[in-house]
């Protein structure tokens, strides 16, 4: 389902991964990424969103 974290398959994506701009896991997952799992690059930092 599109939104959802692509690690957990449970909560709402709401982290972007910098430089790749890809949105694809939550707050809680993120932290344990150090790769994207879309791309894998290298994750060098996170902007957490807010979705309206």
């Amino acid at each position: 389902r599109a939104g959802t974290c692509k690690v957990c398959m449970d909560k709402e994506v709401n982290i972007v991964f910098i430089p790749c701009g890809h949105l694809v896991v939550c707050k809680e997952c993120a932290p344990s990424l150090r790769k994207c799992p879309i791309c894998r690059g290298l994750v060098k930092g996170t902007v957490r969103t807010f979705l309206s």
